[in-house]
């Protein structure tokens, strides 16, 4: 789940591409257990995407929250989204094959950690309507941009 230059080509490389960029600014210290954040919530963006009829592109257009958006999937059909998603391997195969043989305690803990990601994002989108997929990446692209920006000119948490 790292920079690429390369641009998604699938319906899931689009869902992944935006699960990697919501989970950037809320990454867990444990590197295995961030990836298998991005890769939950890559799968319930691409049931929500599927049940949709969303493909490729058109994944930005999912609702974010709502009956069959992605805070609703990841609530009620995290599982079944994991089970359902075609991960291959090298774009979260592997995370999605630990996800699968997670025990409960530790799926919840995968699952609070996404559903904290989506929250944060609905809290951060511009008011009116429900926010998108697409809306909240692109929020979260600029309040990392933003951030870096400020660092670099020697900012501190508490500016």
């Amino acid at each position: 789940m790292s920079e690429s230059p390369v641009e998604p080509r699938t319906t899931w490389e689009y869902c992944l591409s935006a699960a990697d960029e919501l989970t950037r600014s809320q990454a867990p210290a444990d590197a295995a257990r961030h990836a298998q954040t991005v890769v939950l919530v890559a799968c319930v963006i691409a049931a929500g995407a599927d049940g949709a009829g969303l493909t490729g592109t058109q994944v930005a257009d999912l609702p974010m929250d709502g009956t069959g958006g992605a805070l609703d999937l990841l609530q009620v059909a995290a599982r079944l989204s994991v089970r359902a998603a075609e991960a291959p391997p090298g774009l979260g195969g592997e995370q999605r094959a630990e996800l699968l043989g997670a025990d409960r305690e530790d799926f919840a803990a995968v699952q609070a950690l996404a559903e904290d990601v989506l929250r944060v994002h609905l809290t951060a989108a511009p008011p009116g309507g429900v926010p998108t997929v697409g809306v909240c990446v692109r929020t979260a692209a600029r309040r990392r941009t933003l951030h870096r920006a400020a660092q670099a000119l020697g900012a501190t948490e508490e500016d």
